[in-house]
């Protein structure tokens, strides 16, 4: 099975009509590993029955979030705390200011190196931007040292507990 593409909703088997929102999954990369760990998000929601919408930080905005009842945020930190490119924007003009987003549940998902002294520090920005907004997370937000393979699995559980439930 493909991924989808960056901004394709992808239907669940027996998706329906009036059947709830796909679940937004959006990554920033730099490198791609969190693009990577995205699409292996989706394809295991997506087996489990979950309809997704997987979606690059360029494509993402404020009425996405709006229009959500529940997302899925990957993002990597550049350098030392700075967001990657493709989040840019978003850093710059959704992040500046406070939304309205007590409706929404998320997941977040932070890769870093902790060889820079901000580890993680566009995904801890965005975690509290999330929260002054007032959305509230699914779960515990999991900070990804490298390839650490033990914080891949607590998102794994992470989802498994809220999403899959």
């Amino acid at each position: 099975m493909t991924a989808p593409a960056a901004g394709h909703v992808a239907d669940a088997p027996g998706a329906t009509i009036g059947a709830p929102a796909p679940l937004l999954v959006a990554y920033a990369t730099q490198t791609g590993i969190a693009e990577l760990h995205a699409r292996d998000t989706c394809r295991a929601l997506q087996a489990a029955g979950v309809p997704t919408r997987l979606l690059d930080f360029d494509s993402l905005s404020l009425p996405m979030l709006h229009a959500a009842d529940r997302a899925l945020f990957l993002v990597s930190t550049s350098y030392d705390g700075d967001p990657p490119d493709m989040a840019e924007a978003f850093n710059r003009d959704a992040m500046g200011r406070s939304a309205q987003l007590a409706h929404l549940r998320y997941g977040l998902l932070m890769l870093g190196d902790s060889y820079y002294d901000d580890f993680c520090g566009f995904g801890r920005r965005l975690q509290r931007w999330l929260q002054a907004s007032g959305a509230r997370p699914l779960f515990e937000p999991v900070a990804m040292d490298d390839e650490d393979p033990a914080a891949l699995q607590r998102w794994r559980v992470g989802i498994g507990a809220t999403v899959l439930r």
